[in-house]
């Protein structure tokens, strides 16, 4: 079955968020590694089939080809538990999970823009491009995540040409610029310091040029500024130049997601500054937002609301997206069907051959030649009606009554290869864990944010062996280490 786990900025304070993301490079093969100690110690089969891990600096999900949904929802969270260093209690926390159905209508909205942070930005589809290619080149794909992706793309690329919605597939650092813009009242004769050489400093560098700005300097707190510069016509600011650079410019893009290298006192003689605070992990530290003149605008501050449920783009936006939904609904009922079409196939052809063996016997040359060809293209013909008729009624619905008509008509049972029931999942009226409808809250609380986890009782709550769990862990890895693979950082 199709199921998938989400964190997000939806629902998720980004500080959290980022605690959470931390290591989810290496998720993959913690899922792999768990599945195998599993397999070690108690003799179990492989649960999850394939998975394409997205993270993101606004969002971390896992999309699955599982046997049986819980027990893969329990391998992602003890997985992505490993990667990030936080207790298991406090993983459960920040998911929600969902299976079928609700799926494919999750990925395509986020894939489409639909639910970024800045509505309609361009990057969203690139990066679920990359992790579904990365998925595929370990061999971690099989052909439903296949199809589930490529309709993803197809979808996100039917919006983007046909009802563009909010930022109409530009970039967050330059709906980001044009709010700097409007606080600067123009870029003309401004001075800018970029601060970091990752993704979003390369993106910003290109606006601001674009946008007429003529100096720009860059500090790598990693001490790459040297060869960012030269590559792109900046100017290279080194440490002891840091404080300098900041009071000379009036706009400053933080982006480089290495923790904290901006502090209070560097801006102090800095005057009236705007600082796009673009990392998850931010630069900036906290106190720099009180600072008399300095203007900061961090991810939380693009966020948007959607637009009015009326707004033509939008309406149009989630017509092709049901579409979409549907059209992958109707792919996988047709695979359904395909093995019993691929059974009665064999039997046919079976009997054909064995037929054509015993005329062969009587008869030789041309004459036989031909009395083959003629029952081939006899058969082909009687098979044709059924395999469309089969089609169709996995596409309207009826692929289980196909399935149960051609085991009566046939004799040929090939229940086993449809998806097994999750016997932890109960189906019965009144089973205490109903399959679920819809996304669902894999602790079924409230995810919480890091002030939800600072107090005694959720230290205590969430303690596990005596160790530093919630808020307090969150925080700890928070201090250490840069943005994780794939995100906007320069590391």
């Amino acid at each position: 079955m199709l199921a998938a786990l989400r964190a997000s900025h939806e629902h998720l304070d980004l500080e959290m968020l980022d605690a959470l993301t931390r290591g989810a490079e290496s998720l993959p093969e913690a899922l792999e590694e768990l599945q195998a100690e599993r397999a070690g110690t108690v003799g179990a089969p492989p649960v999850v089939s394939g998975a394409v891990v997205l993270s993101t600096c606004n969002r971390l999900e896992v999309y699955l080809d599982t046997e049986r949904f819980h027990e893969g929802v329990e391998l992602v969270i003890d997985a992505v538990s490993r990667t990030s260093g936080l207790d298991r209690e406090v993983v459960s926390l920040c998911f929600d999970a969902a299976m079928d159905a609700p799926v494919p209508q999750h990925l395509f909205e986020v894939t489409s823009g639909l639910r970024s942070i800045v509505m309609g930005e361009a990057e969203i589809s690139g990066q679920v491009k990359q992790a579904y290619e990365a998925a595929r080149r370990a061999g971690r794909t099989t052909s439903m995540l296949h199809d589930l992706f490529q309709h993803g793309f197809r979808c996100a690329k039917s919006v983007a040409t046909q009802a563009p919605v909010g930022a109409a597939g530009r970039s967050g650092a330059s709906v980001a610029l044009d709010r700097a813009g409007m606080q600067l009242g123009g870029f003309e004769g401004r001075s800018v310091l970029i601060v970091g050489t990752g993704a979003y400093a390369r993106l910003g560098l290109s606006e601001l040029a674009r946008r007429g700005v003529s100096r720009m300097q860059v500090f790598s707190p990693s001490g790459r500024a040297a060869g960012f510069a030269e590559r792109h016509g900046a100017e290279a600011v080194e440490a002891e130049g840091l404080e300098r650079a900041l009071r000379e410019a009036d706009l400053v893009l933080a982006a480089s997601g290495r923790g904290t290298s901006l502090f209070p006192e560097l801006f102090l003689n800095a005057g009236r500054t705007v600082v796009l605070d673009l990392a998850l992990h931010s630069d900036l530290h906290p106190l720099v937002r009180h600072l008399k003149g300095i203007t900061v605008l961090g991810l939380e501050d693009l966020r948007r609301e959607d637009p009015d449920g009326e707004d033509p783009a939008l309406v149009t936006a989630r017509g092709i997206i049901a579409e979409n939904v549907e059209a992958f609904r109707q792919q996988q009922e047709v695979r359904r069907i395909d093995p019993a079409m691929a059974a009665l196939r064999r039997e046919v052809f079976d009997a054909a051959d064995g037929e054509i063996d015993r005329l062969r016997r009587d008869v030789s040359g041309e004459t036989a030649d031909q009395l083959e060809r003629s029952v081939r293209r006899i058969l082909a013909r009687v098979m044709h009606q059924p395999a469309e008729r089969a089609r169709h009624l996995a596409e309207t619905g009826f692929a289980d009554e196909y399935v149960s008509a051609f085991h009566t008509i046939f004799g040929i049972d090939i229940s086993s290869a449809q998806g097994a029931e999750d016997p932890t999942v109960p189906a019965a009226p009144g089973a205490a864990e109903p399959v679920p409808a819809g996304w669902m809250r894999v602790d079924r609380t409230v995810p919480p944010g890091p002030a939800d986890l600072a107090g005694p009782a959720g230290a205590a709550a969430l303690a596990v062996g005596g160790r530093p769990t919630g808020a307090a862990l969150a925080r700890r890895t928070l201090r250490g280490g840069g943005c994780p693979a794939g995100h906007d950082a320069e590391g």
